[in-house]
């Protein structure tokens, strides 16, 4: 009898606990969907102007950054780079994806402009590689590297190719940033990165320092600065204008 009321008891529990465990894989589940909608949703339709500036301050032109919905979970990103003139030097596309635990950018996004305007009459092909930045972000917390190769070819002919990688990735601290474009809270994330372009097999790395102010809000930063190995400043680019 005692035996008999064990079993019925552990069965119970048993039940108990699954339909807990279940409740609350379910419960993550439309959290993690709440959160891609909520991010999808905020940044879809938007066009979102940064201005360059070099260490003095002086403009060097501006990046626009036109994002559209293309799933439930995934925003493509076109990029146009227009050169202190006014001029359309160049642009290119990139994908935004939400996974439910992190923002991940597409790191083509993070290819300077300057190096964009070199080739802005060439094809940039690469694999799609992300930079991820967790949807809970921490001060002290360290972030995964990233790498990207792109493929830079010319009427079909290959003419060269571009690798960059970011490592030691760490947010230094939480503050509020405001720029033409608003007040945002931000987190300040720095990195360093080395740059590669490699013309007929010869290449010489270029590496820099740099910190972003990254709006979990937007999905992007809304302000970066970028310095040499000496920790000189080079330029700055802010987020002047969401639309």
């Amino acid at each position: 009898m005692v035996s008999r009321l064990l079993q019925v008891n552990v069965k119970v529990e048993m039940k108990r606990v699954i339909t807990i465990i279940t409740l609350l894989f379910f419960g993550c589940q439309l959290a993690i969907a709440q959160n891609c909608n909520q991010f999808v949703g905020t940044v879809s339709g938007k066009k979102l102007t940064y201005l360059n500036q070099d260490a003095k301050g002086n403009s060097t032109g501006k990046l626009i950054y036109t994002a559209t919905k293309k799933d439930a979970s995934t925003v493509t990103v076109h990029s146009e780079v227009i050169d202190k003139n006014g001029k359309s030097v160049g642009g290119g596309d990139s994908e935004i994806i939400c996974d439910g635990n992190a923002i991940k950018i597409d790191m083509k996004a993070f290819v300077p402009a300057s190096s964009m305007k070199q080739f802005s009459n060439m094809k940039m092909t690469g694999d799609a590689k992300y930079l991820a930045y967790p949807l809970n972000l921490s001060v002290g917390q360290k972030l995964d590297d990233g790498a990207v190769t792109i493929d830079i070819s010319n009427n079909g002919q290959s003419m060269s190719q571009m690798q960059m990688d970011i490592v030691n990735r760490t947010v230094e601290k939480a503050e509020s940033i405001t720029t033409n474009a608003g007040s945002f809270d931000c987190y300040k994330i720095t990195y360093d990165a080395t740059m590669k372009i490699k013309m007929m097999g010869i290449g010489i790395p270029v590496h820099i320092k740099a910190a972003e102010w990254y709006a979990p809000k937007l999905g992007r930063f809304v302000k970066s600065e970028t310095y040499d190995k000496k920790s000189k400043l080079m330029g700055i680019m802010v987020l002047d204008a969401i639309n």
